[in-house]
């Protein structure tokens, strides 16, 4: 109760209640510090901090396997999905050559787990680059590989790199030789 009392006389203020109520305002103040500063960190990270694709990759070798035969990588952008030592993989015909990959005349075949690098969700092959652009929020000119768990896209041309969303390091590359007119997987990428 404030005010005079009954008596007439005024109670005693109670300082630990204003010091208390004075330092009241600055807990919204700090909250929004501490988000906008959490909000800086993650742009600055998600957008200069991606890990860029090893230019001399390094492979665990395993047994060859057959990925698929040339002929079905004659088309721009062709793919086919393979499982390798237990990996879920996918081969996908490229424009120009990558380490890791196979060439043979035009044609350049690489190949990419399928196991996103933010949170191991399967990633799928999408030829539309609108689709990518809507769904995806990134604006690209080339298919793309994409996670639809948390929305990170990688560029299959540009050896597997993230892109766009959460995932900050590259896809892991599938080694891949010629050998009798077939595809084969040899290795898999050793984390840098």
């Amino acid at each position: 109760m404030t005010g005079p009392q009954p008596d007439g006389e005024t109670p005693p203020v109670d300082e630990g209640r204003r010091r208390f109520i004075s330092w009241l305002w600055r807990v919204p103040v700090l909250a929004a510090l501490g988000g906008g500063a959490w909000a800086g960190w993650r742009f600055y990270s998600v957008h200069y901090q991606r890990q860029p694709a090893n230019p001399e990759p390094s492979f665990q070798t395993h047994a060859p396997q057959v990925v698929g035969s040339v002929a079905e990588f004659a088309e721009p952008w062709a793919t086919v999905e393979f499982t390798y030592e237990h990996l879920p993989a996918i081969a996908v015909r490229v424009p120009e050559a990558i380490p890791g990959g196979v060439s043979s005349g035009d044609m350049n075949v690489v190949a990419f787990s399928r196991i996103c690098t933010h949170q191991g969700c399967p990633v799928e092959f999408s030829r539309d680059p609108e689709a990518v652009a809507f769904a995806f929020n990134y604006r690209t000119e080339t298919p793309s590989l994409v996670c639809h768990c948390h929305l990170s896209v990688f560029a299959p041309d540009r050896a597997g790199i993230a892109v766009s969303g959460p995932a900050m390091d590259p896809l892991p590359r599938v080694r891949l030789e010629l050998a009798d007119g077939e595809v084969l997987a040899t290795g898999v990428e050793r984390a840098a």
